[in-house]
């Protein structure tokens, strides 16, 4: 019982005051239109107590129609971008509620392409590049969506005011050599909401081809191959590389013919009659890299002879080991020692090792090199191989030792011969003379005649400051190395730097051996900046004044004062960055405008000057368009200022005026009480006219950019408000002039 008393006391609340639902319904609520297609909207009402319904658009409104409960918005050809229907309703108690249509108008890309930025030709691995994806003519720019594509992998998606618009996405891609001829593709694709067409818009570019050259590699294979004594034997040396590499085999002790034969990616050697034991050096080549590999080819003897065996650097000071033949490899007591053990020399200079032995029951020692060789030396424990000027960058110097047992073991000395730069330089790739700022660039290190590589160190700075650290054949080569910048306006005079450091070991010379650039100073142009300064100068009536415009921008920027109203002699001086106008004898308030300029950007401010005038003297006001038909507003003086009945009227108030073209207008005044009329301008003036109350300006051939017309009118009681015209300048060849005009009384 107590329940349904309190649902009878809701109910009788809800009709005493009333629940009111929105009378107004859209169906579809929203749509989504290709740009030129045809659209149709129904606004229906649950109101039957209304006096019409209607739709305000800027194409297909209607206007109020009376008795009806549906009003249908349509279009048939939709090319408006900022489109808001309104359907609305007028109410017998005088309310008029509204609901705005969301309109969405999509616009498919006229052409996608996609393309390679700053570069042509097959690229290389491990080395960047950035591919572009240009998408014409598409809107709306939030609703697209960039996917980009190699083969039918997805690499990546972009996700991006509603008006067609050229678009570029790029993307990094640093392509290896499994990507050679792998296919690009970027495709757009407007995302439209659960309203747009199903599936999404899409234009996808042509497929975009890349070729990708890289260094040879060894496709698998036997590094030791035994035969029977006397018998034929093929070595395989196959490599993979683009271009495809070049192949040399050398064996300068090789017994029996050797025949190349090559089918695709397979290279073999055929060697017939083998009879001892050999190690075959195959080195494969192409621009991008050089690697070699080692072929031992075993032979079995009988036991009775004895095995060639293979020269290796000892494992332990007291071991050594030989390759597998036949007989198997004894471990012995090594009996040869190499002072220093290791040496690292500075291309063309002397070098000195002592081989040392221990044994006492050996027929000689030696040393085989391809300099400073020392044959076969008996009765010594002690051989030096010496060269006054080391040039041979691929020498391998052998000290052996013939023992009583007729074993002959050696030991190979390690040599680094190393070169430092003839010159480093450092320069600006793909670009010359002054850097913008908030663009990016790539520096380039050269690096020439220098060895070896593997131990070369590139530094780079920045003043002082370390910016990066890279660490890298054996033969001397040139080297470029890039660092990539994006300077600003305080990188202006900076000064960059690379250098070359060879890091050789704790061996090596220390400090390491470097070599560095000039420095490289850049310029970096900007858009112009104020420096700090008073927008608002007080001066008493009479006075000087000096307004300050100081700006920088690289390149310097041009200065331009504006004020066509301005009182005094005004002389502009200029010291460094400070821009200074000296005005002589204020009797009047003004505002100055100074616009600064380079070709990077222009901006402007005003400077304001208020004079302090004695109360009886009326101030001059600054010139600004009314804010309503009938009031003017002045920048405060001393005396402060008055609000008047306006007594102009422009007619138009605004013209917008092809250059050549003809133009007039009215300036009108509803006082009987003044002493005339008349126009200021550079072209169609006309003087003082009495006993009227509309003067006409006009011009037949307006070619002044910068005419302010001023319509100006004598009242009895002295005052002499004025108005300037505003007018527009247009024409195809020239942007549009559009200057603050001023209102003065």
């Amino acid at each position: 019982m107590i329940s349904l008393m309190l649902g009878l006391l809701m109910l009788m609340l809800m009709l005493l005051h009333g629940v009111v639902t929105f009378p107004l319904e859209l169906n579809p609520p929203r749509v989504v239109v290709r740009y030129g297609d045809s659209v149709s909207v129904n606004c229906s009402t649950s109101a039957t107590d209304h006096d019409g319904m209607g739709w305000e658009a800027t194409f297909g409104g209607i206007s109020l129609e009376q008795d009806v409960n549906v009003v249908t918005w349509t279009v048939d050809n939709l090319t408006d971008w900022t489109i808001e229907p309104k359907c609305y309703i007028n109410l017998i108690d005088g309310e008029q509620p509204s609901i705005v249509l969301p309109v969405i108008l999509y616009k498919t890309p006229d052409r996608v392409s996609i393309s390679v930025l700053n570069h042509s030709g097959p690229m290389v691995e491990g080395t960047q590049y950035q591919l572009q994806c240009d998408i014409q003519n598409t809107a709306p720019l939030q609703n697209l969506v960039v996917k980009w594509y190699k083969g039918n992998e997805t690499l990546d998606i972009v996700t991006y005011s509603n008006r067609p618009e050229d678009v570029s996405a790029t993307l990094m891609i640093s392509p290896n050599r499994n990507d050679d001829g792998a296919q690009y593709r970027c495709r757009a694709e407007l995302d439209l909401g659960p309203e747009g067409p199903q599936p999404h818009p899409t234009v996808t570019s042509e497929p975009l081809s890349i070729t990708v050259h890289y260094a040879p590699e060894f496709l698998p294979g036997n590094d030791t191959v035994e035969v029977s004594a006397g018998s034929d034997v093929s070595l395989d040396c196959s490599a993979e590389g683009n271009p495809p590499p070049e192949l040399r085999w050398t064996n300068n002790t090789a017994e029996g013919n050797a025949i190349e034969t090559t089918v695709g990616r397979l290279r073999n050697l055929n060697i017939s009659r083998v009879t001892a034991n050999a190690t075959y050096n195959c080195t494969v080549t192409n621009r991008l890299g050089s690697i070699t590999k080692q072929i031992h080819v075993l032979v079995d003897v009988p036991p009775q002879q004895h095995p060639t065996m293979f020269s290796t650097a000892p494992s332990t000071p007291d071991t050594m080991t030989t390759l597998p033949g036949t007989a198997k490899p004894k471990v012995v007591t090594f009996p040869l020692e190499l002072n220093p053990p290791r040496v690292v020399v500075r291309y063309g200079d002397s070098v000195s090792v002592n081989c040392s032995t221990s044994a006492t029951d050996h027929d000689g020692m030696g040393w085989e090199a391809t300099f400073g060789g020392i044959s076969l030396e008996q009765d010594v424990n002690v051989v030096t191989w010496t060269v006054d000027n080391l040039t041979d960058w691929t020498i391998e110097p052998k000290c052996y030792i013939n023992l009583i047992d007729g074993e002959q073991p050696s030991i190979v000395l390690p040599v680094i011969l190393y070169k430092t730069p003839d010159r480093v330089s450092i320069s600006v790739l793909n670009h010359s003379g002054p850097m913008v700022e908030g663009t990016q660039y790539q520096l380039q290190c050269d690096i020439q005649n220098i060895a070896p590589l593997q131990n070369l160190v590139v530094k780079w700075y920045k003043g002082n400051e370390t910016l990066d650290i890279v660490t890298y054949s054996n033969r001397p080569e040139d080297v470029s190395a890039t660092l990539m910048i994006s300077p600003n306006r305080n990188d202006d005079g900076a000064q960059y730097r690379c250098r070359a450091e060879l890091d050789l070991g704790p061996e090596g010379p220390q400090p390491h051996p470097t070599v560095t650039s000039e420095p490289l100073s850049i310029t970096v142009h900007y858009a112009p900046e104020f420096l700090p300064g008073n927008d608002t100068v007080e001066v008493s009536a009479g006075s000087d004044v000096s307004l300050d415009c100081s700006a920088e921008g690289n390149p310097p920027p041009e200065l331009r004062w504006t004020n066509n109203t301005a009182e005094g002699n005004a002389i502009e001086t200029t010291v460094g960055r400070l821009r200074n106008l000296n005005i002589s004898r204020v009797t009047a308030n003004a505002t100055y405008n100074c616009t600064v300029t380079n070709r990077l950007g222009s901006i402007t401010k005003q400077i304001h000057v208020l004079v302090d005038v004695p109360p009886q003297q009326h101030p001059t006001m600054f010139s600004t368009a009314p804010s309503t038909p009938d009031t003017m507003t002045t920048l405060p003086g001393t005396a402060k200022p008055k609000v008047v009945t306006f007594p102009l009227e422009l007619n138009p108030p605004r013209v917008v005026v092809r250059y050549g073209d003809s133009v007039s207008v009215n300036c009108s005044t509803s006082a009987t009480d003044h002493d005339g009329m008349g126009w200021e301008a550079t072209f169609g003036g006309i003087s003082l006219e009495q006993d009227v109350n509309v003067v006409t300006w006009t011009v037949d051939n307006l070619t002044d950019w910068t005419i302010e017309p001023k319509c100006y009118i004598n009242l009895i009681d002295g005052e002499q408000p004025s108005i300037v015209l505003p007018v527009i300048l247009y024409s195809e060849y020239f942007p549009p002039c559009e200057c603050e005009r001023y209102v003065s009384i």
